[in-house]
């Protein structure tokens, strides 16, 4: 049931596809001989499975018991898992037959025919090109986001804007096995296995092995039965491993709906198809859930089934797929490329995601199989066009070798050598599935279907007068294109970028705790953090909730418990568990827990703030110890100070004028001599711990005496006020060597009219308010003093008539000197007028003016 690539002659094509429909002639011989072949699974609590496992035996191999209880000729095949095996009969039964008579055995759960399955026919489709010169006329269509021409389009690139997939998510191809050497390919496969018994089926010179290499399937005419013509190496398992996983954005080839995860080949299908028994027991090894005959390292998370055969869901499938889903591994199955018809194997069990094909426009393909099984439809390749190229195949890595692979022949599918059939849709909703387990790991089997179902774009609906019909119930008779229904070809068309986003919505939020510490000394408090955590997609996080799950006997929180960040305060030694759970805006919890190590404490730390660390001589000067910290718990239990000239300072320079045995403290200066001294606190913590800190002060020299002079405090506006240092002195054996003078505040209604360094300086006046002067003297010792005055500036008009003539006259001028300004000012603006002669000019200068 697989597309392969046509050959050049559209005869050849017909043929091959009608072989697929006729009844199988004769098995082939396996290794052994002819003969009925049935799966049976025995109870586990059974007489024949407990003296088995008494044995250690890896698996059953019952088949002498039981020709010993029915009379049979029977052999033993291969082990499936711990309790299922493949049995042989001779050619008296049909498989059929004998699996009817071993399921009425006390100790067989089921039995079932082992019957062989393929991939996915060559589609019969009558309006198949025959063409072989047209290249590919739209690529890999079905990539892009969907529209009025690419109606069935999967929009992986609107996924690919969330994610490109996780390179650790595995996907299992159970297929023909791959060509390793794929440029595409090669990057992104895994070793895989294959589990191919028949020797003759495997066309591989042996059996079961590691090594999941495609030698290639091609078959001679009869080989597969009586009249079934020859056939070439489909390369299939490549061809659908591609469209899962093949390198992208690698500058090679294709891209692939997966993008960056991986690929695990499972060899279960060569020449003539595969066996349910080979078919089942790669299933369950791809997913780690068998170990027969090796582990399998790399368990999948999605399978990809492109295969499949007519009939009901067997118990032996159902069995498998039940173990997978419960362990957590999506199926995705292809519908079957019977033309309408029903579902087949194992598209049709319960637990699958079945997947039908679509044409660009949205309609059915043709070949497509159809029902109430299927979940949802992806492009499955169609061609337009009854000659020429093939306009919308899908394109798949593959080889130009026609039974064994060409070591130069690595290429792709195109418009001559195409690729169609449910076997590439499948792949697509497998890419996807994969790509939503990227973003939320945590989905289920069945809520990935959900997703995919309520996510997937509506079918197009039948136009009126439209000749194409809608899809209905498969019957016995053949379906050509129609229009899909939601009963016949699934919930919709697949839409991978809504499906990621959907994913992504559903997934829990993350919950993340910042600690201040995770070792803290017992006593002290740890903040905790959880602003870090976040919700996916748009969603927020709506609520924080603390708990100590162990530890309560060492600690406590201080505060709210239910905010983004929580206290936690320590009381004794040993490790406290906090747990904090984080709900979104959708509802959706997660938790995290942080340990929180709590040690002895530690000795406590003294520190000392002055209040100077460069004082005159004479000036008292305050320490304070209250920031000295003991550990987180304890407190400080008592403080004691000292003091002690610096090296090389004179003794006596500092005393204490306070007590010692307090947070704080205060020493005098002598009000004569320089020099350094050191004060010393020691503290001492509640457990008699102790430690100590020093501040050194330096004393300088007594500086000098400032005095300003002036003969008024109030002056007019425009008056001027003189400045002197009368009455400041330097100290005893010093003299006053520098004079410095500056405005503090009022710059905008007084000015220094001279000099600024003089033991004098003066004043101008301009408008009412009040200014500040200040005086820095320095004298022969190097010390300064500081001292400022204010003075206040009353309105001109209430100085005249007053003392003062001359500053009153200096006035008068002032006013006279603006009238000059203001008649400059104006010839200026009339000589402007005058020689400005363009608009432009005048209304420059009426701009600022």
């Amino acid at each position: 049931m697989h597309a392969p690539a046509f050959t050049r002659a559209l005869g050849l094509a017909f043929v091959l596809a009608l072989a697929s429909l006729l009844p199988a002639g004769p098995a082939k011989a396996d290794d052994t001989t002819d003969g009925a072949r049935v799966i049976v699974k025995f109870k586990a609590l059974g007489p024949l499975m407990r003296a088995a496992r008494e044995r250690g035996d890896r698996g059953p191999q019952q088949a002498a018991e039981l020709a010993a209880r029915h009379g049979l000729g029977l052999r033993d095949g291969r082990m499936i898992d711990a309790r299922s095996q493949v049995v042989w009969g001779d050619r008296t039964l049909t498989s059929a037959a004998l699996a009817a008579r071993l399921a009425r055995d006390t100790d067989v759960e089921y039995a079932m025919p082992d019957e062989r399955r393929h991939a996915l026919a060559l589609p019969n489709d009558p309006l198949l090109p025959a063409s072989s010169s047209a290249a590919l006329a739209a690529g890999q269509w079905y990539l892009r986001a969907a529209d009025a021409t690419l109606v069935s389009a999967i929009n992986a690139v609107g996924a690919w804007s969330v994610t490109t997939g996780s390179s650790s998510l595995v996907v299992a191809d159970v297929d023909t096995g791959v060509l390793f050497n794929h440029p595409d390919l090669t990057a992104k496969l895994l070793a895989g296995y294959d589990f191919v018994s028949s020797t003759t089926t495997a066309g591989d010179g042996g059996g079961r092995d590691a090594d999941a290499t495609d030698p290639g399937d091609w078959t001679t005419a009869s080989q597969c039965g009586s009249g079934q013509a020859a056939t070439n190496s489909s390369w299939h398992g490549t061809q659908t491993a591609s469209i899962i996983g093949a390198q992208t954005n690698n500058g090679v080839g294709m891209a692939s709906v997966g993008y960056d995860v991986k690929i695990l080949p499972v060899r279960v299908l060569g020449k003539c198809g595969g066996t349910d028994s080979d078919i089942i027991a790669g299933m369950l090894w791809a997913a780690g859930l068998s170990s027969v005959p090796t582990a399998n390292p790399n368990p999948a998370k999605v399978i990809n089934l492109s295969l499949g055969g007519s009939g009901s869901c067997g118990a032996a499938y159902q069995d498998a797929i039940n173990q997978l889903v419960a362990a957590g591994v999506t199926i995705v199955v292809a519908a079957g490329n019977e033309e309408g018809l029903a579902v087949g194997v194992p598209a049709n069990c319960a637990g699958v995601i079945a997947v039908a094909g679509l044409r660009h426009t949205g309609t059915k393909v043709g070949f497509s199989s159809i029902g109430p099984e299927v979940a949802i439809a992806a492009p499955g390749g169609n061609c337009v066009n009854t000659t020429g190229s093939c306009l919308y195949p899908i394109l798949t890595a593959t080889n130009s070798g026609t039974t064994t692979a060409s070591s130069t022949g690595y290429t792709y599918s195109n418009s001559s050598n195409y690729s169609v059939g449910t076997s590439f849709a499948t792949p697509m909703v497998a890419g996807a599935a994969a790509l939503m387990l990227s973003v939320n790991p945590s989905l289920k089997p069945a809520q990935i279907k959900s997703l995919l179902q309520t996510t997937a774009r509506a079918f197009p609906t039948q136009p009126a007068g439209s000749s194409l019909p809608v899809c209905h119930a498969p019957t016995t008779s053949v379906q050509d294109e129609c229009y899909c229904t939601t009963s016949t070809c699934g919930a919709g068309m697949l839409d991978v970028g809504a499906a990621v986003s959907a994913a992504t919505n559903a997934a829990t939020p993350t919950a993340s705790i910042a600690a201040s510490a995770t070792a803290v000394a017992a006593g002290s408090s740890v903040t905790l953090d959880g602003s870090g955590s976040t919700a996916p997609g748009t969603r927020t996080i709506t609520g924080w909730q603390w708990t100590i799950t162990s530890g309560t006997a060492i600690a406590g929180f201080t505060g709210s418990t239910n905010a983004a960040t929580a206290v936690l305060k320590t009381s004794g030694v040993g490790s406290v568990t906090v747990q904090l759970t984080v709900t979104d805006s959708a509802g959706q919890q997660a938790t995290q827990s942080q340990a929180i190590t709590v040690t002895a404490p530690a000795a406590p730390t003294a520190a000392i703030v002055a209040s100077a660390t460069a004082v005159a001589a004479g000036t008292p000067v305050s320490f304070d110890g209250s920031g000295s910290k003991a550990a987180s718990g304890l407190g400080i239990a008592s403080y004691q100070w000292s003091v002690a000239p610096a090296a090389g300072s004179p003794s006596g320079l500092a005393s204490f004028t306070s007590a010692t045995n307090a947070a704080t403290a205060t020493v005098a200066t002598l009000g004569s001599g320089s020099g350094s001294f050191v004060v010393t606190l020691t503290v001492t913590d509640s457990l008699g711990q102790a430690s100590s800190t020093n501040a050194t002060v330096t004393v300088t020299a007594l500086g000098p005496t400032v005095s300003i002079g002036a003969a008024t405090t109030t002056i007019a506006a425009g008056n001027d006020v003189a400045l002197n240092s009368t009455g400041s002195s330097a100290p005893a054996g010093r003299t006053l060597t520098g004079y410095q003078w500056s405005l503090v505040s009022g710059s905008g209604i007084a000015a220094f009219s001279g000099p600024t360094t003089g033991a004098t300086a003066t004043v101008t006046t301009s408008s009412a308010g009040s200014f500040t002067v200040q005086l820095t003297l320095t004298d022969s010792a190097g010390a300064q003093a500081s001292q400022t005055q204010t003075f206040t500036v009353t309105a001109a008009a209430t100085a005249a008539g007053g003392s003062g003539g001359g500053s009153g006259g200096g006035g008068g001028g002032a006013m006279s000197g603006w009238w000059l300004v203001a008649l400059a000012v104006a010839a200026w603006c009339v000589g402007g007028r005058r020689k400005g002669s363009s608009r432009s000019q005048v209304a420059g200068r009426g701009a600022w003016h």
